[in-house]
């Protein structure tokens, strides 16, 4: 058994375009059967770790949730096999994802960022969870902050625009604003804003968002992605809220992040790694979810190999890169005179 190979299913899968054309993908699953399997699985997962921050790949990015930067401390630091102290992690090796963190949540970030290990971050404005809450995040605020964090912090690679929920007229004068500041911000098309605004933003900035679709459903969700994708493809485009595998592995997003990977689990027993169980509370180990969502990633970047490599000259990036050191002129000895 432990020389066995894994099984590999190939599935055909259809998707079409808003002209009705289809284009068939291929996607390989492999199941790990054996200790040697799980231990090459591991060594690829790190490899492409080390691989996405040397290279413009996809990256599948876990939100995180406010419990997660409560949980700091305490017996909930035992759900996270990212965090410093988690002794369950220390054992199997700490994983290192890609964080995705709202500003709205970033002071309580700030305070525990060192007990956790992750490749990088990038920073969401947090408007939505803002407006929810009635709390008003002020734009000079946040690109003060933004700037500070650009200048101080080389794991932020991303920032994004601060929305005014409901108004993409207001949305788009703040992302204005930021890269006239000097912040790269990168704006978010809703679902139900006019398609100029789509088309506008594709012109006019090297990355975009697609947001907005709480309520739609996976099958309007999917269609309202597959639409944009088709007006202004080949371009870097995120995907908020969408760590759906089934999303992830139908559509060449640059990047994603997942909002379910705690929640879900802790809360109503929603497990991408197990299915639905009864299992569930603040007390549950989180690390199959987070491998999942790293091993989701791997074979993203496997099946969207082609297409990353065809908008990686597009990726923006936060900073000027820092010129060349240049070596010092050797200076001529003046000839002394006979």
């Amino acid at each position: 058994m432990g020389s066995s190979k894994a099984p590999s299913v190939k599935l055909a899968v259809a998707s079409t375009n808003m002209y009705g054309k289809q284009a068939l993908s291929s996607v390989r699953l492999a199941t790990a059967n054996s200790n040697g399997d799980k231990a090459r699985a591991a060594i690829r997962l790190a490899t492409l770790s080390r691989k996405i921050e040397m290279e413009a790949l996809s990256s599948v990015r876990l939100a995180a949730t406010g419990a997660m930067f409560t949980g700091a401390t305490g017996d909930g630091k035992y759900r996270y096999p990212h965090h410093k102290e988690n002794e369950k992690a220390n054992e199997l090796g700490l994983l290192a994802p890609a964080l995705l963190v709202s500003f709205y949540y970033y002071p309580a970030f700030a305070r525990a960022r060192e007990k956790y290990v992750f490749r990088d971050w990038v920073m969401d404005s947090g408007a939505y969870s803002a407006y929810n809450s009635g709390v008003e995040i002020k734009l000079q605020d946040y690109i003060d902050a933004c700037k500070e964090l650009i200048a101080t912090d080389d794991q932020l690679t991303e920032v994004y625009c601060l929305d005014v929920i409901g108004d993409w007229k207001a949305s788009l004068k703040n992302c204005e604003e930021m890269w006239r500041q000097g912040v790269k911000a990168i704006p978010c098309f809703h679902a139900g804003e006019p398609e100029h605004v789509l088309m506008s933003m594709a012109r006019e900035y090297p990355k975009i968002a697609l947001g907005g679709m709480v309520g739609l459903g996976m099958k309007g969700k999917i269609k309202f992605m597959e639409q944009c994708f088709a007006r202004v493809w080949p371009k870097p485009i995120h995907g908020f809220g969408q760590g759906s595998e089934k999303v992830i592995m139908r559509l060449p997003f640059h990047s994603v992040d997942a909002t379910n990977w705690e929640l879900g689990p802790t809360k109503f027993g929603r497990w991408q790694s197990y299915g639905r169980m009864s299992v569930r509370g603040n007390k549950q180990n989180l690390r199959a979810e987070v491998e999942f969502y790293l091993n989701l990633e791997r074979r993203a970047n496997e099946k969207w190999a082609r297409e990353m490599a065809q908008i990686a000259h597009m990726v923006p990036t936060l900073r000027e890169p820092k010129p060349a050191p240049t070596a010092p002129k050797k200076r001529r000895r003046a000839k002394k005179d006979d």
